[in-house]
């Protein structure tokens, strides 16, 4: 199996779920399934229920720029390369954030 291949698949899989994601929030905040509300203070909630599900899809928006990101590094062979220092990206760390662009230290730093 060439290197990184269960990574890569672990990123396709998961942009794959937030593209569904961005999707279905896309679908909700624009209303295409229900009318907006006619009832002022119901209206004033679906504003906040909206702002609350634009936040989440800006996030997922984020994250699929990430996993995209990550794809190309897997082409290039540059993937698992902290991008602050230099040095390799943990495998363990890998695992939980495959698109992870610093190592733990960096990322500490950071953080």
């Amino acid at each position: 199996m060439p290197p990184h291949q269960t990574i890569k698949q672990q990123l396709l899989d998961l942009r794959a779920d937030y593209t569904r994601r961005i999707n279905a929030i896309d679908a909700d905040v624009h209303h295409k399934s229900e009318p907006v509300e006619k009832d002022f203070a119901e209206q004033a909630t679906q504003r906040e229920n909206d702002d609350v599900l634009n936040a989440l899809e800006n996030d997922a928006r984020q994250t699929v720029i990430l996993i995209d990101r990550a794809l190309v590094k897997i082409e290039d062979g540059s993937y698992g390369i902290c991008a602050e220092c230099g040095e390799d990206i943990s495998e363990a760390r890998l695992k939980t954030i495959p698109f992870a662009t610093l190592c733990i230290k960096c990322a500490d730093k950071v953080g």
